[in-house]
């Protein structure tokens, strides 16, 4: 039998790299403006606030899935 703490982590591992695939999807559709930024901080860029996004879930990902 599985582990039910493993299954929980791969479930949140493949939930975060889920949404941090769509927010790289999302990066140059907003450079083109294809599609709006819609994440904005006071004080910073748009792409770089979608840019943190990606690599913050693809970190938590990243933790996740390590054994």
């Amino acid at each position: 039998m599985s582990d039910p703490s493993r299954t929980r982590r791969l479930t949140f591992a493949r939930f975060a790299l889920s949404i941090a695939l769509m927010f790289v999807v999302w990066l140059p559709l907003g450079i083109l403006d294809v599609v709006p930024f819609v994440l904005s901080l006071p004080g910073e860029s748009s792409l770089r606030v979608h840019t943190a996004a990606a690599v913050l879930c693809l970190m938590i990902a990243a933790w996740a899935f390590w054994e």
